[in-house]
């Protein structure tokens, strides 16, 4: 709660900014210089919340100027309580950034503009209770990419059950109305699901979720989807001042400025992170992701079905004192697509600090 400041500046090398196919070309890399600013704000009102955050930030390209673009992130949330555990929690975010070329599988510049606004209901106790909630996601995009926009409405209906020795069961629906208006297309997603929360003992977390996936589209070239998803996610710290992660995940991606109806994505991630001493601490991870596009290509011509993501990387945080810190994040990324088209792969290194005020 109060105000707090934080700034710093974020140094990044990448040799590969254009995202070319580096088995074809020589790649172009580059160094980008982002000092960026946030401010956060909470404020208890009775029995009730308020959060404001807001950050700022230039990503300054050395050498390929045309590319540097300004990004903001700001967000308001507020938690209304009401009986004896009820909340609702109303929030409000607004987030610019350039989009990546292995995202627009072109050197042409794009700033995406992301909008959501929504609120949950939540109502948590033992025995029996409800679970709600509402979002509309809206993406924006400079004009050469107007047929990605998109505006995406989200119901969540759900009876959650919670046994302090069991841990928590939800099961829930869940609608996706995501529509295209450039391209005259919407899709639907229905999900049925169970969700389970569970300290599995004092050293280990377990979060599982599963549920069927019912998707289908204006366009018949799109198609229909049905098939298993889930979000499974598994930490201990079994072994003394290490603790390791292990996640995958199925999903329906409707937001992607690649020309297709929706992805599905499948994702695996492995990391670790080893406490060193009380002021720094590394980490390893690594994250292989899997997705299959539906699309109309007599929409917008588009030549790839299918790819694959790798990245595998390492991480070293320092403490300085109570008010700043660095980090250091090394990344090399790869993709490999069903047509070898917009291939491509590099390495990353980003030094970082922060001050807090």
């Amino acid at each position: 709660m109060g105000l707090h400041a934080t700034a710093g500046v974020d140094l990044l090398y990448d040799d590969n900014v254009y995202r070319v196919d580096d088995r074809l070309e020589a790649p172009t890399d580059d160094i980008i210089v982002t000092p960026w600013a946030e401010l956060t704000y909470g404020k208890p009102i009775g029995r009730h919340d308020l959060l404001l955050r807001s950050r700022v930030g230039y990503d300054r390209f050395i050498s390929e100027g045309q590319r540097s673009k300004l990004r903001l992130d700001a967000e308001a949330k507020a938690v209304i309580r009401f009986g004896a555990t009820c909340s609702i929690t109303p929030v409000a975010s607004y987030r610019q950034q350039r989009a990546d070329y292995g995202d627009i599988n072109q050197q042409t510049e794009n700033l995406q503009r992301f909008t959501t606004f929504g609120a949950d209901l939540s109502c948590e106790r033992p025995g029996l209770f409800p679970v709600a909630s509402y979002r509309r996601d809206m993406t924006r995009n400079d004009n050469a990419f107007d047929y990605a926009d998109q505006t995406s409405d989200t119901f969540v209906a759900g009876i959650g059950y919670n046994m302090p020795s069991l841990g928590t069961l939800t099961a829930f629906y869940e609608r996706v109305n995501s529509d295209r208006n450039k391209l005259g297309i919407e899709n639907r997603t229905n999900s049925y699901g169970l969700r389970f929360k569970r300290a599995v003992s004092p050293i280990t977390q377990l979060d599982a979720e599963v549920r069927w996936l019912d998707v289908s589209s204006d366009s018949a070239a799109v198609g229909n989807y049905d098939g298993p998803g889930w979000d499974v996610s598994i930490s201990t710290s079994i072994v003394p001042r290490l603790k390791l992660t292990a996640t995958t995940e199925r999903s329906i991606v409707n937001d992607s400025l690649i020309a297709s109806g929706f992805a599905i994505r499948t994702r695996y991630r492995l990391e670790g992170e080893f406490t060193i001493s009380e002021l720094t601490s590394a980490g390893l991870y690594g994250e292989l992701e899997r997705r299959r596009f539906r699309q109309d290509t007599a929409l917008r011509p588009f030549s790839i079905t299918a790819d694959r993501n790798q990245r595998f990387g390492a991480m070293l945080k320092r403490k300085l004192s109570d008010r700043v810190d660095i980090s250091l994040d090394a990344q090399r990324y790869k993709r490999r697509t069903d047509t070898d088209v917009a291939e491509y792969s590099g390495t990353q290194v980003t030094l970082g600090t922060a001050i807090r005020f």
